[in-house]
């Protein structure tokens, strides 16, 4: 069974600060080169812009954001995506998010006989959470409309964790298939602790990392509290940009905690992030939500110790690496374990399964299957 001749990422959610899949699509576009399959992406930027990423053409569409903080740009109208499928004719299209325009490109692939496939990250209600319940509901009741109606625009949903799938399935009578996202894990198990950077950040005193995005839904409102619970002299590192930053400041002032939080902005060099992984003491994780969870993941495989809840989408995954795994959205739960976490020597990881070479060469193979 051949591979498709021509594979085309679709999303909304791409900006110089985006996380999972950011990371996603420019591992999954250098696999693509070096396998030599065609492959390309559509995203949105700033401004109309035809460049590369990591070796796929990349089309950038200009798309609007209500705030700077927020990294995100959304194009609200579909032609350019139009546009630049009817320019690429790919085989199989992977739309990333329910705000992509994914009814267009259910269309679309219908006329061109191509193949939808549709990537579901997250429940898109989720991006409610940690807002006050009176914004919270009626927001969140409109945006479970909008994702089931693009789950059922596709030929298959895919996830990354089997607690998505089992969640997700539920929303769609489209099969749900499973694929678990991985880790450049050459940079991060060759990541070295820098007794230099934790001097700087924490002297002696316990270090602690949160890397990711900084957004209600990634529930970093859990972060400062937890902070509280633990010895006077932990320092926790923010490792990422958001919307979010203001009120994470704000809660570790009201605390008395400002300087035991250091915020580093968004890290985007790979060898810096798995450094500063490796050099920590802890990663937390606080989002109970997430539909995988890369971030701990790599951390983990960095030889850091990882605490979690125990509903994250790889809690498995952590769990293999030696993970301390929490009751969800609880600070004092959090706290407590970071505080077992420290009693334990950092874990050496089982990273065999967790490459990007074994998530997309099972990709291409189930988008042969498709086609077929």
């Amino acid at each position: 069974m051949s591979a498709p001749a021509s594979v085309v990422d679709v999303t909304q959610w791409y900006a110089p600060s985006s996380g999972g899949i950011r990371t996603y699509l420019r591992a999954k576009a250098g696999w693509a080169e070096r396998q030599g399959l065609a492959h390309a992406v559509i995203a949105t930027a700033a401004r109309d812009e035809e460049t590369t990423l990591a070796g796929s053409p990349l089309t950038l569409l200009r798309g609007r954001t209500p705030t700077r903080r927020w990294g995100y740009r959304v194009a609200l109208r579909s032609h350019g995506v139009v546009d630049a499928l009817d320019r690429l004719q790919p085989e199989v299209v992977v739309v990333h998010d329910a705000l992509a325009f994914p009814g267009t490109l259910a269309l679309w692939a219908r006329r061109n006989g191509a193949t939808l496939v549709v990537m579901c990250h997250s429940h898109l209600e989720a991006a409610v959470n940690g807002l006050p319940g009176a914004v919270a509901r009626p927001l969140r009741a409109g945006l479970r409309v909008v994702q089931r109606r693009a789950l059922e625009a596709g030929d298959v949903v895919v996830v990354a964790s089997e607690d998505l799938r089992r969640r997700v399935a539920a929303d769609t009578d489209v099969p749900v298939r499973v694929a678990p996202l991985g880790v450049d894990v050459r940079v991060f198990r060759s990541a070295q602790p820098d007794p230099v950077l934790h001097d700087r950040l924490a002297g002696d005193a316990p270090l602690l990392l949160y890397a990711g995005r900084l957004s209600s839904e990634k529930r970093v409102d859990l972060l400062a509290p937890m902070l509280a619970r633990l010895g006077p002299t932990t320092t926790l590192v923010v490792a990422g940009e958001g919307a979010a930053r203001p009120r994470v400041e704000r809660a570790a002032a009201r605390a008395g905690l400002s300087d035991r939080v250091r915020f580093l902005g968004h890290v985007g060099d790979r060898e810096r992030l798995a450094r500063l992984m490796a050099t920590a003491d802890c990663f937390v994780h606080p989002n109970p939500d997430e539909p995988f969870g890369l971030a701990p993941v790599e951390a983990a495989v960095a030889g850091c110790r990882v605490v979690a809840p125990h509903t994250v989408g790889s809690a498995d995954i952590l769990r293999r690496c030696g993970a301390v795994l929490v009751d969800p959205g609880d600070p004092e739960a959090l706290a407590r374990g970071v505080l077992t976490a420290l009693t334990r020597p950092r874990p050496p990881p089982d990273s065999s399964e967790l490459t990007w070479d074994h998530t997309f060469a099972a990709e291409w193979r189930m988008y042969a299957e498709l086609r077929a």
